[in-house]
């Protein structure tokens, strides 16, 4: 019996010590990182243009930041509620970690229901890493009152942190070879929009990406409106090497 006893506490000494190596020994979990680092140097500086029309502006994004911390926007979406496009969010993404995105929200709503989702972004499923918006363009109805469309231009990040053409992907299933390639210029448009479409708002430098956007929305009670969108850009720079892995 007492051999017994003396084979329990073997294994169970055994298995402890197993458990302790597998808790000790196991690799920690990341977050995954480009392997090189860029940076968002200087402050913010605005689009020289508007793209819809001027009118009680909010601010949404991180245009200055002075840490690792660095968003810029690869997507701006839009609802509605009663024909008011009163809702606008904008996509962001840390630029040096895949896994980190910020989805930031205004809503002149009234806090009421709203309609579907329009939208227009650099998605990891059809853009290449580190896809960035550079520009956008608004669509009006016919009275020139109510953002109805929107549509982005942007650039790719390259290891070297120079802003690249657009890393584009194949979309959907491949028909005798051939396959649909994403648009360079993603858009997403509503019936009233009729190809009203206004000039661009575009980052002012070569090596710019925007990091916020400024949302102009019409006076009065809820829900307000959205008449037109700027754009707040800060300039890329390398930053040295940085550890993890790339994006596929």
């Amino acid at each position: 019996m007492a051999q017994r006893y003396d084979l329990y506490a073997h294994h169970a000494l055994y298995g402890s010590l197993a458990f302790l190596i597998l808790v000790l020994g196991a690799p920690s979990s990341h977050a995954e990182r480009y392997v090189n680092d860029v940076r968002l140097t200087g402050t913010a500086v605005p689009s020289e243009h508007i793209s819809g029309f001027k009118g009680t502006v909010f601010e949404l994004g991180i245009p200055d930041s002075e840490s690792q911390d660095e968003y810029a926007i690869f997507g701006i979406a839009s609802e509605e509620r009663k024909d008011h496009p009163c809702y606008v969010s904008v996509k962001t993404e840390n630029v040096n970690d895949s896994n980190l995105k910020l989805d930031l929200k205004k809503e002149l709503c009234d806090g009421k229901e709203r309609s579907r989702e329009m939208a227009a972004a650099y998605t990891d499923s059809s853009y290449g890493k580190r896809s960035f918006v550079t520009g956008l363009r608004v669509c009006m109805n016919h009275d020139n009152t109510r953002v109805k469309g929107i549509q982005i231009r942007g650039g790719t990040i390259t290891d070297e942190g120079r802003l690249s053409d657009l890393e584009r992907k194949g979309e959907g299933q491949s028909v005798a070879g051939l396959q649909r390639v994403a648009p360079e210029e993603p858009q997403d448009e509503r019936p009233h929009c009729n190809n009203n479409w206004k000039r661009w708002a575009l980052c002012p430098g070569d090596n710019h990406i925007a990091t916020a956007v400024e949302l102009h929305f019409e006076a009065g009670k809820e829900p307000r409106s959205l008449t037109g969108i700027a754009l707040k850009c800060r300039q890329i720079s390398a930053a040295g090497s940085g550890t993890g892995a790339v994006r596929p």
